[in-house]
């Protein structure tokens, strides 16, 4: 079991050793920092204006909704020419004739004691 560790411990060793031949260390500059991010940005230009457009979009979208529930509140004055009945309407044109005709109601004649047994 100590072999194993021994062998684990070489090999790790060696690639480590590996490593640090394969990339070295770079020397820190004053002007490593502002080149770091600078790429960082260079590289995030785009999402920064897909975010821009989006909340844009979003604040329009916002509005938007505001603006048609505010439509919706609003009372509407606008003609009864779908929730009015036929009468209403007539009523409304100040025609009594007009309005007379539809509703008209004939009464029968009131019959008296002969005339009713005689239609029997």
């Amino acid at each position: 079991m100590k072999e194993q560790a021994d062998n684990l411990e070489r090999d790790f060793e060696g690639l480590l050793s590996a490593y640090r031949e394969a990339c070295p260390v770079p020397e820190a500059t004053p002007e490593f920092m502002p080149g770091l991010w600078a790429r960082i940005e260079s590289g995030q230009g785009w999402t920064k204006q897909v975010w821009k457009w989006a909340n844009g979009f979003m604040a329009a979208a916002a509005a938007a909704s505001l603006f048609l529930v505010m439509l919706q509140m609003v009372p509407r004055h606008g003609s009864d020419f779908y929730g009015a009945t036929y009468l209403e309407t007539l009523a409304d044109q100040d025609d009594d004739q007009a309005l007379g005709e539809v509703a008209r109601v004939t009464v029968p004649a009131e019959e008296g004691p002969e005339q009713g047994s005689q239609q029997r």
